[in-house]
């Protein structure tokens, strides 16, 4: 009694094959993923332009993490159709959108710099490999004849720019030299003018009603009271004139 596998979908095949192509960590991995998703005669277009089966290998190299200057990629499957040919599962037409994110094995500000990809790919799925194993063999299943013999892919690349947060970045102390430094003068302040006070009032004598100032023994006993005007001393009445 022999036992059949079943083989996944078309889309799941188509879908897993390119994330396992994009995501190979070598160049011998990504090789034997090339070979087992795209047909030794391969109609291959990119970006509108005609591309040989070898050239066509080096772009989606270029966008793996085999590439010599990337240390990492991840793909995102964002949507996928698919419509069934004649065959059922073994062929038909597989669109798939995906979104890949390549890290570079070099650092840029301790960071290392990341390249995102956006593409739309359609494929047209074919039979075309003949089962190596003999007929006799009682597990069938193991052997997937599906290969890719045409592709049409459009896609776009952006490089992500490298941030560091302000809270990483150590704050530099300001030297101090113990010298007191003034700074510039004020603009446009006027000088400083001497306030004016008011002087000694000196009135003439008519004014203030002083007179001859006349006490007993003609200053015999010293010098007297100041006179005030209006004021008595002794019998003498000072009054203004």
């Amino acid at each position: 009694m022999s036992t059949a596998i079943v083989l996944p979908t078309l889309s799941a095949w188509a879908a897993s094959h390119l994330s396992g192509l994009l995501e190979s960590k070598t160049q011998a991995a990504f090789n034997r993923a090339f070979d087992a998703t795209f047909a030794s005669k391969l109609d291959a277009t990119v970006n509108g332009k005609h591309l040989s089966r070898d050239q066509y290998k080096q772009v989606l190299l270029d966008q793996s993490g085999a590439a010599p200057l990337e240390a990492d990629a991840s793909v995102q499957i964002e949507g996928q159709t698919v419509s069934l040919g004649d065959q059922g599962q073994l062929a038909g037409l597989v669109g798939l959108f995906y979104t890949s994110l390549d890290d570079s094995k070099y650092l840029v500000l301790g960071a290392p710099v990341e390249t995102r990809t956006l593409s739309s790919i359609n494929m047209t799925i074919e039979p075309t490999e003949k089962n190596p194993q003999p007929p006799t063999l009682h597990i069938r299943g193991y052997f997937d004849p599906r290969r890719v013999t045409v592709v049409n892919q459009i896609f776009s690349e952006s490089t992500l720019h490298v941030t560091i947060p302000a809270s990483s970045v150590p704050a530099q102390k300001a030297a101090s030299t113990g010298q007191v430094e003034l700074g510039p003068d004020p603009l446009n302040v006027p000088p400083k003018q001497k306030r004016s006070l008011p002087g000694v009032v000196r009135l003439p004598p008519g004014e203030m009603g002083a007179g001859p100032e006349t006490l007993p023994g003609f200053g015999a006993f010293g010098v007297g009271p100041a006179i005030i005007p209006g004021e008595t001393v002794g019998d003498i009445v000072q009054r203004g004139a």
